[in-house]
This record gives structure tokens, C-alpha cells and sequence, in this order.
């Protein structure tokens, strides 16, 4: 079971601890009693106000009840607004989803009135949410997109993140994930541009939580797991403990029962140092789960206990039914059957009466939204009648004989004007939908046409090689064996050997050109499989170095491997080889005769860090920049004129990206070159 770490756009509030609230709140409280203006007396209880959210909601309601009333006598059209606003929220905290709305209205009337398209943006998107917990997601998506729609006339930034964060909540709530997916990461893109760490820590999780959901397990255990780097940045526990709990029941789907338990265990002892109850019971639910999994049904059964109490506690029924029915599986597999029976008939008891709660909710909640559509049935009569009221007021100082006619011609007028205006509305709404429909599609489509100018360049790079470094070899080739069979009688044994060895050497280029070219097409195309596996590094080295040491050899080059030999990394065989072949390879080629070279590692946190070391000619540093760019792919010749096609790096690049590693180089000209790169450890979890 995943908890959901989902951004929603309010008006920030105090995170204050409750020592340093209660001191601020004396502090304002004595400002108070020596405030003389009212405006400011406001401002002051909405401060108050705004520190009791936290602990006390009802001294909040109170000092908002005072704000009103002050703001009112003031008759200071923002400080209402403003106290609605809150008056709002105050509702939406304790769930009274009706009123929340009521006031979120009357505030709205204030800030179109003044023209303050920041708040109005504010209050679509508190709208939307309220409208969200009614389960009416067609108002709800409604007043989002009014919401993303100013914040995008005003360029608010933050307001528009935010309203892809909630649009993506809604399509996540109703199961279609590949829509949520889009508006998270559209979110992301937005955050990421304003270096906002917290809204980018939690759209990784939001995405994660919709890969994970859509089946896509082990892509979302990449986004969980990118979000807990950032909030260790922010000190954010919380979240990290979020994250931790999502990742064991990732695990869970996975069957990967140790790696749960060590994630749900690392959730379970911050909600602990936190005091963190929901969190607390969701982990132990969790930890229930998986000991049933792996038969460990008294470990089951205490998680259980533990989990149900604490969910007792805080009144969480859904957890409740979860524990009850770990424990009775727990007993049925110690063979206690009374127990277990006895579990499934309080599992029982606890549906129904969540079933029964869920019957009445829906009634409720059908009542809320008809008394809503009536409230604003009437707002808008009243405001009609008031308008004809003030209108017969003026015709009856001055124009009295005209009354009657007066009155039918306005009220025709206004019929006409609220059905030009409510059809006017509508074909906007929808405009504005496809317009930001059809912005997609283009937006998708320039990234289709980038990829593909992309692949134009790497098809023109693979026939470039394929043209001229394929053809020098084979050149080679011909030209020797033809001067040979000509010249058969006129040449000795040594000279035959000597054009033998030409050939020999032109055919092993050609070859290793082409297992390169191969590897990289495959690579390309995504034919290449990914298959890491537990590793001894020092062991594939020194079978790379055997592989190669006929050509270190016929140089004098001396290699040295001091790998350490205990480390294991996770990786693919197939990829590493290729990796080191191309690595050591290159030091090879580029080192004059009678040189050395050092293979060694280095541990660095969850990565080694593998390094070949040669004392060659160097690379230059203006070549180092594009020594792994397939754009910039040249080869240069080596200390004994061996020729390459520069692939050879550009694969290494692409195979340790892939393990998310990274690979760079320190050269000097002259001296030497060390190619470093890294890869994940091998842990054996216990």
C-alpha cells in the first residue's frame, strides 16, 4: 500500500515548531492589545490565525471570525477577501467541504472586483481541490483549468506547476495513469527550470507512484529514489520516509521480500523518530504483509498487532481491516483456525461498517453539492433583484411614466446578456482546452522531429565509418593479396610472412571495426538486453587483459591489474567487457613501446571507481570535450600508426549510462591519460 506525496497550490503557512508558535502567538497578541487601526488589527489576527492552523483550529476560526468582522467595519475590500480566503481553508482542514467552498466564492467575488488575477488563480485552484474531496471531478478539472489558464496570462510560474500537479492528482485518482504521468512531468519540467527542490523531489514521487501503479515497477523505483537524494538535501524526512514506504511495496509487487523489509524498516524507524502515527501503522501493515509472504506468520502477526493499535488509535479503519485480515492468514498458517475465524468475522464487522459509513457519506455528499447548486442559484437571483431594485429607485425619481416599460426592456436585456455570455463562456472553456491540446501536440511533435534530426546525424556518422574506415582495411587487403599472387615465384618466405602479417593485421581492425559497429547498431536501435549480474571486477579486468596481451605484448607495454579483488559491482558481463576492451585497448594504442599501464580502483560510497592509467601521448583539451560525442566521433593514429574508428568511446559512454554510471578523462599531453568511470556495488542484503 503507497501513501501518496502529492503538491496542491495554497497560501504558505507557519512550520513553526509548537514551542516557537506559542511563543509568536504572545508576542502577537500583545501587539494586539496596542493596536489602534483596524486594518492592521486585521492582519494581526490573520498572523494568529495562521500559527493555530497547526495545532489549535479552533482558536483559528475564532481569530478569522474577528478578522471578518473587523475587515468588514473597515470596509477594506482585500483584508475580506483575504479573511474568506482563510475562513476557507480553515473549513477545507476540517473537512467541511460545503463551507469551504461558500467562503472560497465569497472571496473569489472580492478579488474579481479587484482585479487580482493572482488570488482569483489561488482560489480556482482551492476550488478545484474541495470540489475533488466532493467527488465532483468534472467541477473540479473545471476551475483547474481556469486556474492553469490565469496563471499562464500572468506567467506565475509556480501557479502553473501547481495546476499540473493537481490536474495529474485527479486523472491518478481515477486509474489512468499515462495522463497523470504527463501532467507530473510537465510539472517537473517547470520546477526543474525554477530550481524549486521541493516541487522537484515530490513530482519524482508523483511519477513514480503512477509508473509503479502502471506496471512499470522498476522504472519508479529510479523516481523514488532520485526524490529521496533531493529531500536528504532538504532535511525533508517525511517525504524520505514516504519514499522509503512506496519502495517496499514496489519490492512487495516485485517479490523481493528482503529488499521490502529493509526499505519498509528504514520508513518505519523515521515515522518513529518523527512520531509519525499514520506513517507508523502503514509501515507495520506493510511489514505484516510481507512476513505472511515469506511465512514468517508470527512476525505477521506482531506487525499486525502493532499496526492495528496504532491505526485504533488515530481512527484509520482502512488499516484496521488490512491488519485484521494479515493476522487471520498469519493464524490460518500456524494452523490456529479459531483465531483465524475469529480475525475474519471482526475483518467482516469492519466492512460492513465501513460500507454502511460509505453509503451515508455518498448521501451527504449528494446533499452538499445540491445545497451548493442552490446556494449559488440564489447569490444569483439576489443579485438580480438588487439590480432591478436600484433601477426602480432612479426610473421612479425620474423617469416614473417609463417604469414599466423600463423594467421588461432591462430584464429582456439581461436574458439576453447572460445567454450571449454563458454561450460565450462555454466556447471559450472549450477553445481554451483544445488550444492547450493542439500546444501539446506540437510540443510532442518538435521532440519527435529533434529525435529524428538526431538519428539523421548518427545514421550519416555509422555510413561515414562504414565509407572510410571500412575501406581502408579492406584496401589493404586486396592490395597485398593481389602483389602476392603476381609476385608468388619472385618472393622468399620471409617477404611472404611479412605481407601475411599485413593482411593478418588489416583483418583483425576490420574485424574489431566491425564488432564495434555492431554492438553500437544494436545499441541504437534498443536490441541490446540489459542483464546485470553480481561481478568480480578484478577478475574481468585481468580476462580482458588476457584477451589483449598479444597486442601489449608486440609493444613492450607493461599492464598492471590491482583491482581489488573483493568487489563485487552489478553489472552487465557483456556490456563491462566491452567497456574494458575498449578502455584498455586504447592505452595500448596510444602508449609507446616500453610504456606501462595501471588498472586499479577506488571506492567511492555506493560506486567503484575503475581507472586505466597509461603514460602516453595524452589528449588534448580541446579534444576532451568531444571524445565521447558521437557528433565530434573522429580517431586519431596511434604511437605504432594503429588506426580506429573513435567508436569505441562512444559505446563505452552509452554502456555506463547505462548502469548509471558516469566515464570521463584527466589527460596531459605528453604524459598520459587516466579514463575513469564508475559503477553501482553489488550489496547482499541480509
Amino acid at each position: 500500500m503507497k501513501n501518496k506525496l502529492i503538491i496542491l497550490f495554497f497560501f504558505g503557512f507557519s512550520t513553526l515548531l509548537i514551542g516557537q508558535e506559542t511563543n509568536e502567538i504572545v508576542k502577537l497578541k500583545k501587539a494586539l492589545q496596542q493596536e489602534l487601526i483596524d486594518t492592521s488589527k486585521v492582519s494581526i489576527h490573520l498572523k494568529i490565525a495562521k500559527l493555530y492552523f497547526n495545532s489549535n483550529t479552533d482558536s483559528a476560526f475564532v481569530n478569522l471570525s474577528k478578522a471578518l468582522v473587523l475587515a468588514i467595519k473597515a470596509g477594506d475590500q482585500s483584508k475580506i477577501a483575504q479573511t474568506l480566503n482563510r475562513t476557507g481553508y480553515y473549513h477545507e482542514k476540517t473537512a467541511n467541504y460545503k463551507d469551504a467552498i461558500d467562503n472560497y466564492n465569497k472571496s473569489l467575488s472580492v478579488f474579481e472586483k479587484l482585479s487580482n488575477k493572482k488570488e482569483i488563480a489561488y482560489v480556482y485552484n482551492s476550488l478545484g481541490y474541495n470540489y475533488s474531496k466532493l467527488y465532483a471531478e468534472d467541477k473540479a478539472i473545471e476551475y483547474y483549468l481556469k486556474s492553469l489558464s490565469l496563471n499562464r496570462e500572468i506567467s506565475n510560474q509556480w501557479g502553473i506547476a501547481s495546476s499540473y500537479t493537481n490536474i495529474g492528482n485527479l486523472y491518478y485518482e481515477e486509474g489512468n495513469y499515462n495522463l497523470a504521468e504527463k501532467y507530473f512531468r510537465d510539472a517537473l519540467l517547470i520546477y526543474e527550470k525554477l530550481n524549486d527542490k521541493y516541487g522537484i523531489s515530490t513530482s519524482y514521487t508523483n511519477i513514480a507512484n503512477t509508473l509503479a501503479d502502471n506496471g512499470k515497477v522498476e522504472e519508479g523505483l529510479k523516481y523514488y529514489k532520485k526524490s529521496i537524494a533531493i529531500e536528504e538535501e532538504l532535511a525533508d524526512q517525511y517525504g524520505i520516509a514516504i519514499n522509503y514506504n512506496n519502495i517496499g511495496d514496489c519490492y512487495i509487487n516485485l517479490k523481493q521480500y528482503k529488499e521490502a523489509l529493509e526499505y519498509l524498516y528504514k520508513a518505519l524507524k523515521i515515522a518513529d523518530d518523527i512520531d509519525e502515527k499514520d506513517l507508523q501503522s502503514l509501515a507495520l501493515l506493510n511489514i505484516s504483509d510481507v512476513k505472511n509472504k515469506q511465512k514468517n506468520y508470527q512476525g505477521a502477526i506482531y506487525a499486525a498487532r502493532e499496526s492495528y493499535a496504532i491505526a485504533d488509535l488515530i481512527g484509520n479503519l482502512d488499516y484496521k481491516l488490512e491488519n485484521l485480515l494479515n493476522a487471520s492468514v498469519a493464524y490460518e498458517g500456524l494452523g490456529n483456525n479459531e483465531m483465524a475465524l475469529k480475525h475474519i468475522k471482526d475483518y467482516s464487522a469492519i466492512r460492513d461498517s465501513l460500507t454502511k459509513m460509505d453509503r451515508v457519506k455518498k448521501i451527504k455528499l449528494f446533499n452538499t453539492l445540491n445545497d451548493l447548486e442552490k446556494s449559488q442559484y440564489t447569490i444569483v437571483d439576489l443579485s438580480k433583484s438588487n439590480e432591478i431594485a436600484k433601477l426602480k429607485y432612479e426610473n421612479e425619481k425620474r423617469y416614473s411614466h417609463f417604469l414599466i416599460i423600463g423594467i421588461v426592456i432591462f430584464a429582456l436585456l439581461l436574458i439576453l446578456l447572460i445567454h450571449q455570455n454563458t454561450s460565450k463562456r462555454k466556447a471559450f472553456n472549450l477553445l481554451e482546452y483544445k488550444n492547450y491540446q493542439v500546444n501539446k501536440m506540437k510540443d510532442e511533435i518538435y521532440g519527435q522531429s529533434e529525435k529524428l534530426k538526431q538519428l539523421n546525424v548518427t545514421k550519416d556518422k555509422f555510413f561515414s565509418i562504414i565509407a572510410h574506415d571500412l575501406k581502408n582495411p579492406f584496401n589493404s587487403i586486396a592490395g597485398f593479396t593481389e602483389l602476392m599472387i603476381e609476385n608468388n615465384d619472385n618472393y622468399d618466405e620471409t617477404k611472404r610472412i611479412k605481407l601475411l602479417k599485413i593482411i593478418k593485421g588489416s583483418t583483425a581492425k576490420v574485424s574489431n571495426l566491425l564488432e564495434n559497429l555492431l554492438i553500437w547498431a544494436n545499441s541504437q536501435s534498443g536490441n541490446l538486453k540489459f542483464n546485470p549480474k553480481k561481478i568480480n571486477v578484478a577478475q574481468q579486468v585481468t580476462d580482458v587483459v588476457s584477451f589483449l596481451e598479444i597486442q601489449a605484448i608486440n609493444k613492450d607495454i607493461t599492464i598492471s591489474n590491482t583491482v581489488d579483488n573483493t568487489i563485487f559491482v552489478k553489472a552487465d558481463k557483456n556490456m563491462l567487457d566491452t567497456i574494458l576492451r575498449n578502455l584498455i585497448s586504447n592505452a595500448i594504442k596510444f602508449t609507446q613501446p616500453m610504456g606501462e599501464i595501471q588498472i586499479y580502483s577506488t571506492l567511492k560510497n555506493d560506486f567503484v571507481e575503475i581507472t586505466v592509467n597509461d603514460n602516453g601521448v595524452g589528449v588534448m583539451e580541446t579534444e576532451i570535450e568531444a571524445i565521447f560525442s558521437v557528433k565530434e566521433l573522429n580517431s586519431s593514429i596511434g604511437t605504432s600508426n594503429e588506426q580506429g574508428s573513435g567508436l569505441g568511446l562512444i559505446l563505452c559512454k552509452d554502456f555506463v549510462e547505462s548502469h548509471d554510471g558516469k566515464i570521463w578523462v584527466e589527460s596531459v599531453v605528453n604524459e598520459g591519460s587516466e579514463f575513469k568511470f564508475t559503477l553501482p556495488i553489488w550489496r547482499d542484503y541480509l
